[in-house]
């Protein structure tokens, strides 16, 4: 066990050092520049030496050498000797066997090197350029990026793929952080997630109480819930590895219980109910029950909060649907039926169990028909 934690934290090590945009950038154009080089054999030690020396991400950089894969090296040696003697006045190197025995074999290292130091200038700054515009566009503020990170640490010990997940998710997914931008949850009562995976909300939360603790919040945002919470966290997943996962991650900290949310027979009281991606997968009897159930669960004055497809969003519904099957299929999952609905529909049925819907675009950033649709019970 201390042999495969101390592999996930080189690798995680690995995978995170030298993150800032002008690192990334840097460690792509040091990769393609040691990739251009004619010293073969070396560019692995090469890029881990250059990238220490600037601390730059090592994994990065010998990605970016390869540049020169064996399907491209012979193009790349044959342009950088080109681009050397062009340098120097000479005429174009003639690939014919017969000419090239005339070749002095010194002179042809001469603009192999000389090439190669100018053609890997020019490409590593092409590479460069579009890297660092990528990785500022989606870097968040230092404050965010520090929370997405921390959070997805939590699941370091779960393994490299829990981890990366949730970084993804947390990263691309809008609907974590809106929560915590918007105030949307209030700070006290339970807190019931049904569906609630690797608990990623919950392990969002815990580590936003951190941070702001330690004064590392971001500043415009409001308090995180947790700070005042009085209650607790409670999460209901159907599938018991991935229920594990969230156990490991969350520790004491949250409740997580086992359960299909077809068979519930009774849902616990609460203050908030989350059905984050989760209702689609239902049939339409199923769903209704469960809303029924649901609203009979919150306190008064409790909030309900669905995010789901909207199907009555035209392409963006197409592309949701098309992605959720892609989805199914990798998990192996070949008959996984779904039932959506138009957001109007969610409303009118949240409406019949006596809560106050309102609705907000949820799919920032992504092609999806993703809405946010908000009941509270009234009092």
């Amino acid at each position: 066990m201390k042999s495969s934690q101390a592999v996930r934290e080189l690798l995680y090590r690995l995978r995170t050092e030298g993150d800032t945009p002008g690192r990334l950038a840097a460690a792509v154009g040091v990769g393609v520049f040691i990739g251009c080089s004619p010293f073969y054999g070396f560019h692995l030690a090469l890029c881990i030496l250059f990238a220490r020396i600037f601390r730059l991400n090592q994994f990065l950089t010998y990605l970016a050498a390869h540049i020169s894969v064996p399907g491209l090296w012979p193009l790349l040696v044959i342009g950088e000797i080109q681009v050397g003697r062009l340098l120097r006045g000479a005429p174009i190197l003639s690939l014919r066997p017969a000419d090239l025995r005339h070749t002095d074999p010194w002179q042809f290292a001469a603009d192999l090197l000389l090439g190669s130091a100018v053609a890997g200038a020019v490409l590593a700054v092409a590479f460069a350029l579009p890297t660092y515009w990528l990785a500022c566009r989606r870097r968040k503020a230092p404050e965010v990026h520090a929370l997405l990170e921390r959070t997805a640490h939590r699941y370091l010990a779960a393994g490299m793929f829990h981890w990366e997940f949730v970084r993804g998710k947390l990263r691309y997914d809008p609907v974590y952080f809106s929560l915590l931008r918007e105030g949307t949850l209030p700070s006290e009562g339970r807190l019931l997630d049904l569906g609630c995976g690797r608990g990623l909300l919950f392990a969002l939360l815990l580590t936003a109480r951190e941070q702001a603790e330690k004064g590392e919040y971001p500043a415009a945002w409001p308090p995180p819930p947790l700070l005042n919470l009085h209650g607790d966290l409670h999460g209901i997943e159907g599938s018991r590895k991935i229920a594990d996962v969230a156990r490991r991650a969350l520790g004491d900290e949250a409740h997580i219980d086992t359960a299909d949310l077809r068979n519930l027979p009774e849902i616990p009281p609460a203050r908030v109910v989350l059905l984050l991606d989760v209702l689609h997968y239902l049939p339409a009897a199923t769903q209704e029950k469960l809303l029924e159930k649901i609203a009979a669960a919150l306190e008064p004055g409790g909030l309900l909060l669905i995010r789901d497809a909207d199907a009555g969003a035209g392409w963006r519904f197409t592309a949701t649907r098309a992605q959720e099957r892609l989805c199914a299929l990798a998990r192996r999952h070949w008959r996984q039926s779904f039932h959506y609905r138009s957001q109007s529909e969610w409303m009118s049925l949240l409406e019949k169990n006596g809560l106050a819907p309102t609705a907000e675009p949820m799919a920032r950033g992504t092609p999806y028909s993703n809405v946010l649709i908000a009941g509270r019970k009234r009092t």
